[in-house]
């Protein structure tokens, strides 16, 4: 049995985990005491040592302590889903058209992205359907860099490698964004099979089941990740969410009450802006939802 060697991994299938090493891939699996701990929570992206046994198989025997990650409440039960782990940076997908981009999620995403100390950038695909321009305007004037692309003519295809070369993103958004469509253009030897709208609902199919984490030839890691139809966001304190917009943090500390929270009270340095015009309406919107939802979790039942 050789020493335990440390690697990433890129995919998991069932109780399969397909980590990278440095001298090439395996396929391993767990060990008993990570089966009867903390097993089911590894995420592709882990940092894991793997030890390599005399008949041949790999096991993961130690989970290193993730830097960052991209998570959400699970739908299933009442605990944290790391969708994928030490990311340096998040892009959020979203068409211009078909599906119309639900600027709701975006937010949510963005936020996601701030409270786990990740840079963010949105992509506005399929401007082959629609243009770019005139949407996701409030996402820019908190700013958020828009990469414009479509997958099918090839549009700002070399700008988004520039932005996710030598670092270790996250492409997410709702089913038929294009995410896939994105990476397949991209990552031509890495073929991905691709959904469809639906004309009816407008919204996208899912194909992409579990992230997986795919080497870039420049160098750095892209995550094609499943498609979101929601996202409940994990331990939301109401305490930090106001400083997750990048907008309102200028103005915090501004307000009259040290405990303001930007609703209704007097003297409110952000409300002031909103009357302004300085803060965009839509985004306040998504902080009132988001607050809410985190006052709801944080009360004692």
């Amino acid at each position: 049995m050789t020493p335990p060697a440390e690697g990433r991994v890129l995919r998991i299938a069932g109780g399969s985990y397909e980590v990278e090493l440095e001298d090439g891939v395996l396929e391993c699996v767990l060990a008993g005491r990570l089966k009867q701990g903390r097993g089911d929570r590894i995420a592709v992206g882990d940092r894991v040592r793997v030890e390599r046994l005399e008949e041949g198989a790999s096991r993961i025997t130690e989970i290193l302590p993730r830097q960052s990650k991209l998570a959400r409440r699970s739908v299933e039960a009442e605990r944290e889903q790391v969708i994928v782990a030490n990311l340096d940076q998040l892009g959020a997908v979203f068409a211009t058209e078909r599906p119309e981009p639900d600027l709701a999620m975006l937010d949510r995403l963005l936020v996601v992205a701030e409270l786990n100390g990740l840079d963010a950038f949105v992509v506005a695909n399929k401007v082959d359907l629609a243009p770019a321009e005139g949407r996701f305007v409030p996402q820019r004037s908190a700013g958020y860099e828009v990469v414009a692309t479509s997958a099918l003519e090839g549009t700002g295809l070399d700008r988004l490698r520039d932005r996710l070369r030598d670092r270790t993103t996250a492409l997410a958004g709702p089913s038929g964004a294009g995410k896939t469509s994105l990476l397949n253009a991209m990552l031509p030897h890495v073929e991905r099979r691709v959904g469809d709208v639906s004309d009816r609902a407008g919204r996208g199919r899912h194909t992409t089941v579990n992230a997986t984490l795919l080497p870039l030839p420049g160098g750095g890691y892209v995550a094609d990740t499943p498609g979101l139809q929601f996202l409940e966001l994990w331990e939301l304190s109401p305490d930090q969410l106001a400083a997750a917009f990048p907008e309102f943090r200028p103005l915090l500390g501004t307000c009259r009450f040290n405990d303001c929270r930007h609703v209704e009270e007097p003297g409110c340095a952000i409300r002031e802006a909103l009357e302004r015009g300085d803060v965009y309406e839509r985004r306040y919107r998504s902080y009132r939802a988001l607050l809410e939802e985190a006052e709801e979790r944080s009360r004692p039942w």
